[in-house]
């Protein structure tokens, strides 16, 4: 075993202080946000527990809420995190008596010297020298709001990973010191216009830091306290698979630093044992302590996939018994039109080569990844109906305000093209669903916990939360499609490709985003799973040279990794599932569903394919690519830029993640949402 970690009691990491060196913005910021009747309750708020038990029947379990700056104390010192009346019942009688033994003076500052401010932050001093390079009591207004709003969910609003985020909760923390009658509301005002430069964290001597701290948010989230309890945890990682993984991270980008001079190239990885989602490998980026080293791309900051998300609109149109793999598709005409709702300009869909191919089977669209017959498909779905099918693997794409939870509605056209962007760790999830044949299993990053004597107090059952959301034979056949070279069409898409592995056969998928910003390559045998990115992220004036695509930029890498992990490992396939059954070929079908004549809505005329383009005349073959977005869309088709978090939509900051981890930060899968077709 490795030890990746020792987080040592939280006080190593901090800084006590008096209340007196605290900033009274900061303490009001605080008083407002959490706990507004602070100074005159007896330790809990009577209105609170009431809100919070009407809630609870709401929902049929204890869902926590109503907790008091007190209260919040008394489980960080004495309690476990778990939502039980018993354990809220305890939390109340305790702070009530130690509101009759301590001053609020000092239940306040005890609070502000414990609570966690994310990055292994505890403690308002530690927080504010890391984040602003300055004293708690220097801390101005727009400084006390940001660290007042961490502690309720320091993993959901890090400003680190989720900057978009935490200014959001800044504002909340704003509004309710004008409410609180704190500040004036041109006061708030002025400090959320302030531009805040917000400091990482000094450097990291753990092994596999972007992992230690998911596995340190998972702690948080199964309510232990990771710093306070004295802690042995066993974590899913594959040391020497993760090594590999680093390895060819580092060097794939040595081999690509040519194609982004000038720019800031970034690339990181997440692999996962399909059987039992357990993540076997997680590089959150190139470097921790390098520059933007902490910003993690497999499960913190969303990145736009291009076209390797295409396998899943297929895969549910084969599921819909709407095309077969060799239903014809009319790749064309080019450029394909659409009409968009709000716009007098329609939304148009090119492929690679901006030139039509004509009919080609769904295998070969798919495989050669033709854009304008994915659209045709996810169209003939419905976008709607294609997101929530998507969200049954996993998949929670942001929409045009970046909002992972937005109504079905919300998205557009351009999401199976990658115009929607999702986490690199739910789309390794999504691809592991593929490889078990439509069994998802949530990412597992912890197998087991003990006490210093060794007495189990967590084990990971990785059956437990398993469920299947995909027809075995719908997900064989996807499978089939990206997995056979020959389905690749030259000049379309290059066989012989990085997609395809030595002594072993594997399913795969590249994609690309059309201003070559993200390049990105996934695909899974029977035993692993795993998707590589690569992408500048400086900013929007920098992106990767022209012809960067994602089978040759991401796509040695993601091959370089998967060779070295199966290495010994037996080459072996599926066996077919009973729902299907062989075409001529390598055709294969659903058994009642062996011949589809057209895609529903596919019914103009083929126009005569445009001039096919020559080896070179190109400078690369076909490839996924997003479409571009045109100007005056409907906002749901907007691509953020530069790999920076959207915006927060309106309407509230999300709620931090719990232990079902429907949150965007674990990209779970949740429900399909009621009175929606999927």
């Amino acid at each position: 075993s490795t030890l990746l970690a020792d987080l040592g009691d939280e006080g190593s990491h901090r800084v006590n202080v008096t209340l007196d060196q605290v900033s009274p913005k900061l303490v009001q910021g605080t008083v407002a946000i959490e706990d507004k009747s602070f100074w005159t309750n007896s330790g809990f708020d009577p209105g609170g527990i009431v809100r919070s038990g009407l809630s609870d029947i709401q929902h049929g379990e204890v869902v926590g809420g109503g907790s008091t700056i007190t209260q919040q104390l008394v489980k960080q010192q004495f309690l476990n995190s778990s939502e039980t009346y018993q354990r809220k019942t305890k939390e109340v009688v305790l702070a009530y008596r130690m509101t009759q033994k301590y001053s609020k003076q000092q239940i306040l500052e005890l609070y502000l010297n414990k609570s966690n401010y994310g990055e292994l932050q505890y403690g308002v001093e530690a927080a504010s020298r890391t984040y602003f390079h300055r004293d708690a009591k220097d801390l101005d207004l727009a400084q006390s709001a940001l660290l007042a709003g961490l502690p309720q969910a320091p993993a959901a609003w890090d400003p680190i990973q989720h900057p978009d985020l935490a200014r959001a909760r800044q504002q909340q923390v704003l509004n309710a010191m004008v409410g609180a009658g704190y500040i004036k509301q041109a006061d708030a005002q002025a400090a959320a216009a302030e531009q805040l430069q917000i400091f990482p964290p000094s450097n990291s001597t753990y092994q596999a830091p972007h992992f230690v701290g998911y596995v340190r948010n998972e702690l948080e989230e199964l309510g232990f306290h990771p710093g306070q309890q004295q802690l042995v945890v066993k974590t899913t990682l594959d040391w020497n698979k993760q090594q590999m993984a680093q390895q060819a991270v580092t060097q794939n980008l040595q081999r690509n630093a040519y194609r982004d001079p000038g720019g800031l190239l970034s690339s990181s990885t997440v692999s996962l044992d399909p059987k039992t989602g357990q993540i076997l490998t997680y590089v959150g980026s190139p470097n921790y302590n390098g520059d933007a080293g902490q910003y993690d791309f497999v499960s913190g900051k969303p990145v736009n996939p291009g076209s390797s998300l295409k396998p899943f609109t297929y895969a549910d149109a084969i599921a819909n018994r709407q095309l077969t793999m060799d239903t014809p598709i009319d790749d064309g005409p080019s450029p394909y039109k659409l009409t968009q709702a709000g716009s007098s300009q329609p939304y148009s869909v090119l492929d690679y080569d901006k030139k039509a191919h004509g009919m080609q089977p769904a295998r070969v669209a798919l495989a050669s990844s033709l854009n304008i017959p994915a659209v045709k498909v996810e169209m003939a779905l419905g976008v709607p109906a294609m997101v929530d099918f998507w969200r049954k693997l996993g998949l929670r794409p942001r929409d045009g305000s970046g909002n992972a939870n937005a109504p079905l509605s919300a998205y557009g056209p351009s999401t199976t093209l990658g115009g929607a962007p999702v986490t690199l760790l739910s789309e390794a999830a999504a691809y592991a669903t593929l490889a078990t044949l439509g069994t998802y299993h949530p990412p597992e990053a912890i197998l087991q916990v003990t006490d210093v004597n060794g007495r189990v107090l967590y084990q990971a059952d990785p059956n437990k939360d398993a469920r299947q959301v995909l027809d075995p034979g719908v997900a064989f056949i996807v499978a089939q499609m990206i997995s056979d070279d020959q389905n690749r069409v030259p000049p379309m898409f290059p066989r012989g490709s990085a997609l395809n592995l030595a002594g072993h056969r594997v399913a795969a998928k590249s994609g690309t985003t059309d201003n070559f910003k993200d390049a990105l390559t996934a695909g899974f045998t029977p035993d692993l799973a795993s998707v590589f990115w690569v992408g500048d992220i400086k900013d929007s004036s920098h992106t990767l040279a022209g012809g960067s695509d994602g089978v040759f930029v991401a796509g040695p890498a993601w091959n370089q990794y998967m060779s070295g992990a199966l290495k010994g490992v037996p080459d072996h396939w599926y066996t077919p599932p009973a729902d299907v059954q062989r075409g001529a070929g390598n055709s294969w079908f659903l058994q009642d569903a062996t011949s589809i004549a057209q895609l529903p809505g596919d019914t103009s005329a083929s126009p005569t394919p445009s001039a096919q383009p020559s080896p070179g005349t190109t400078g690369v073959p076909a490839n996924p690519a997003a479409a571009p977005i045109p100007v005056g869309g409907n906002g749901s088709d907007q691509q953020p830029q530069d790999n920076q978090p959207s915006p927060v939509p309106t309407g509230g900051v999300p709620s931090p993640p719990g232990r079902n981890r429907s949150n965007p930060l674990f990209g779970d899968a949740v429900p399909s949402q009621p009175g929606n077709n999927g």
